[in-house]
């Protein structure tokens, strides 16, 4: 694939030791997609070789190399800012698309501008719904239900199903408080009014807190049904199960204090 000359999407891809499936995601983005893209590929200093086989396997892609790892918010906001469409598709490196999602996405966005942020049904490779693709934001009562295990156990319950929004039929499109940062098409025009992701979170969290800005500002998410890709849920949070699960810890902290406390009282 040669350079875009006016890309209509710009795809920020954050890699940490993505190895064998940023080759493949690479592989099906392009030959699922066919509106004009173009992407930017940045790397938080991989130690797996998998950066610089993508740039040769792939020469259009531009490659921005971090020599330290900065987080996937820091990383993403550095592609961003060298994006140059006027939609900017933030996408995992161990998500593959399938066929025409980016398409389907953008032309919902074009048609209905009143939405800032969109994303997709996302499955896992077992076929089931990986649940963070359409939630709620967090409040107490979520806490609560998910430590009581009420929120797996009665997924239908418009009560404890809530934050997953499990009682919806997931073939559906409709209104929800944030998407997945696996996948996550934002306007330009968003991003011109709220600014950048908050690079305070490291990791985790930082999807939904600008998800949470966007509709703060008036805009619509969207989580649109027909559109589908899968989650490999890789590697690179298997690799260092112990930073990865210290840093959702902080970073859930971080929502918390940002964005929960205030509305809830000193309590919280």
């Amino acid at each position: 694939m040669s350079a875009v000359a006016r890309p209509v999407v710009s795809v920020v891809i954050v890699n940490y030791n993505g190895g064998g499936l940023l080759l493949e995601c690479l592989a099906r983005l392009l030959e699922r997609t066919a509106v004009p893209i173009e992407i930017l590929l940045v790397d938080n200093a991989s130690s797996d070789g998998s950066a610089g086989e993508a740039s040769r396997a792939f020469p259009s892609v531009r490659l921005i190399a971090n020599s330290a790892n900065v987080g996937f918010a820091r990383a993403s906001n550095q592609g961003v800012a060298l994006a140059r469409a006027d939609y900017l598709l933030l996408l995992n490196p161990d998500l593959i698309v399938r066929e025409r999602a980016v398409d389907t996405v953008h032309a919902y966005m074009a048609a209905h501008p009143e939405v800032g942020i969109c994303g997709p049904r996302i499955l896992l490779p077992t076929g089931r719904l990986d649940r963070p693709c359409r939630r709620s934001f967090k409040t107490p009562a979520t806490y609560l239900h998910k430590a009581l295990g009420l929120t797996s156990l009665f997924p239908e319950s418009r009560t404890f199903g809530r934050y997953y929004l499990s009682y919806l039929d997931e073939r559906q499109t409709f209104e929800v408080d944030a998407v997945i940062g696996a996948f996550l098409m934002a306007r330009r025009s968003l991003i011109d009014r709220i600014g950048l992701l908050d690079e305070r979170f490291f990791l985790y969290c930082e999807d939904e807190d600008f998800c949470l800005r966007a509709k703060r500002a008036g805009f619509k998410v969207v989580y649109l049904g027909e559109a589908v890709a899968v989650h490999h849920k890789s590697s690179s949070a298997r690799r260092q199960p112990v930073r990865s699960l210290y840093e959702w810890h902080r970073s859930v902290f971080q929502f918390h204090r940002k964005n929960i406390a205030p509305e809830y009282g000193p309590l919280t």
